[in-house]
């Protein structure tokens, strides 16, 4: 069954998380902003641990911004343990919300 909204099948997940997703390239803007990494020098691959601001002070100010900036809730372990630009656009997209714990 064809979702007419989205064009997604039942077992077809891609135009949806591509709808929902967020552009790496707004995400790059809003870890450049918190972090003060040139936003020319993130891609999707980029480590969070190899930025040269990182701490858990600005994974801290990170996680705000993003849930600002997208209008979403994460879950703080779940965020804690994303290691890549890549990997908060999917969870993002996906999921977790609900609250932190």
């Amino acid at each position: 069954m064809t979702d007419p909204t989205t064009g997604a099948t039942a077992t077809d997940t891609t135009a949806t998380d591509t709808a929902t997703a967020p552009r790496t390239d707004e995400l790059v803007e809003v870890i450049s902003a918190v972090t003060d990494a040139p936003a020319g020098t993130l891609t999707g691959a980029s480590r969070f641990d190899e930025l040269d601001n990182w701490s858990s002070l600005a994974a801290l100010r990170l996680l705000t911004a993003v849930e600002d900036a997208f209008g979403v809730r994460l879950n703080l372990r779940a965020y804690l343990a994303t290691e890549t630009v890549d990997g908060l656009a999917r969870m993002i997209a996906t999921g977790p919300t609900g609250g932190r714990s």
